[in-house]
């Protein structure tokens, strides 16, 4: 499952790996903020990064309940939702 074998149990490995992908994503958060400020260039050796902006639409939960609920209500799905979570050992 993972790249190189390892002497830690997997829960360990999972603990690890989440926090590899959190560093990940705040240099992942650093770089995109460098780009679309324009203080780096976008131009690399393989790939050129480009910056678009596109329209969203979301609703906003908060001001839709404040409206009558019969006309959202039907709406509403519920569907389960597994989570693993990592906390430590006490020991």
């Amino acid at each position: 499952m993972t790249d190189a074998p390892s002497n830690r149990r997997p829960a360990d490995q999972l603990a690890d790996l989440r926090r590899r992908i959190s560093d990940l994503k705040d240099q992942e958060k650093e770089l995109r903020a460098g780009f679309i400020s324009g203080a780096l260039d976008p131009v690399g050796d393989d790939v050129v990064v480009t910056i678009e902006v596109k329209p969203n639409q979301r609703i906003d939960l908060d001001l839709m309940r404040e409206h009558d609920e019969s006309i959202w209500k039907p709406f509403l799905i519920e569907k389960p939702i597994t989570y693993v979570n990592c906390r430590k050992r006490a020991r």
